[in-house]
């Protein structure tokens, strides 16, 4: 389904009333059903909106500056020929917009029903397969030309993101897990390892989350989405694969 078009800004997505979306999708909604719980995490109200047999994906969300990335990114990755949704439409004050509709399927869920202890079954290798081969369309090929003026909160991967990352390793795995650890030699080792980092080139797309439960299987080809946002940045290539 392919729709456009603009609405209101009334908000208040689980009892429905959002006139933004309804604008967009055009349709008179007959179902809706909130994803937030299956493919949430990003502090997205994520909703699927549909009429008989015609779906799509609609997303609120309060960060200007990440959506106006998400939407600008996705649109460069799908006319570079990439499987990631199509955006129907948005409406940026209200925060909101509209995408294709890709099932309920992740990879991870397929992995999940798809092995026993450590067997993995053939077409799930396959369908890793297939996944990874399209990661290097996304940073090297579609980075070419990429806007990274959009990016948000920063547009390359430098020591502040490096140091983000860290913090929020300590702040909320180690100190939640109660693992005890010496707070000055980690520090030391931060910063060890933020210049080792910094040392790398930093001319690739950064798909931040690139991973299982990011990637929806339909029709047995992989489609990819980001959730969390693909206010991304530029980064050293190897970041991204260890994710998966």
């Amino acid at each position: 389904m392919k729709t456009k078009g603009a609405g209101g800004c009334e908000r208040n997505p689980w009892m429905f009333s959002n006139s933004s979306l309804r604008g967009i999708f055009r349709l008179p909604v007959e179902r809706v059903q909130p994803l937030q719980g299956g493919l949430g995490g990003s502090g997205r109200n994520i909703l699927r909106l549909a009429h008989q047999d015609l779906s799509a994906v609609g997303i609120l969300y309060d960060v200007r500056e990440e959506n106006v990335a998400f939407l600008d990114f996705s649109r460069h990755f799908r006319s570079r020929g990439l499987p990631v949704p199509e955006v129907y439409g948005s409406e940026l004050d209200a925060g909101a917009y509209l995408e294709e509709d890709l099932g309920d399927l992740t990879l991870f869920q397929f992995l999940s029903n798809n092995r026993a202890g450590d067997d993995l079954a053939p077409e799930v290798v396959e369908a890793y397969r297939k996944v990874v081969a399209q990661l290097p369309r996304f940073q090297i090929e579609a980075s070419r030309d990429l806007n990274y003026k959009v990016c948000y909160p920063r547009s390359s991967f430098d020591g502040q993101s490096i140091a983000w990352d860290l913090n929020y390793f300590k702040y909320y795995f180690l100190k939640l897990a109660g693992i005890p650890f010496n707070e000055q030699e980690l520090e030391n080792d931060f910063r060890r390892l933020a210049k080792f980092l910094l040392t790398a080139s930093r001319d690739y797309f950064l798909y931040r989350d690139f991973q299982s439960r990011n990637v929806m299987l339909r029709g047995g080809q992989p489609f990819f989405f980001g959730l969390s946002g693909w206010a991304q940045r530029r980064v050293a290539l190897r970041y991204c694969f260890p994710a998966l």
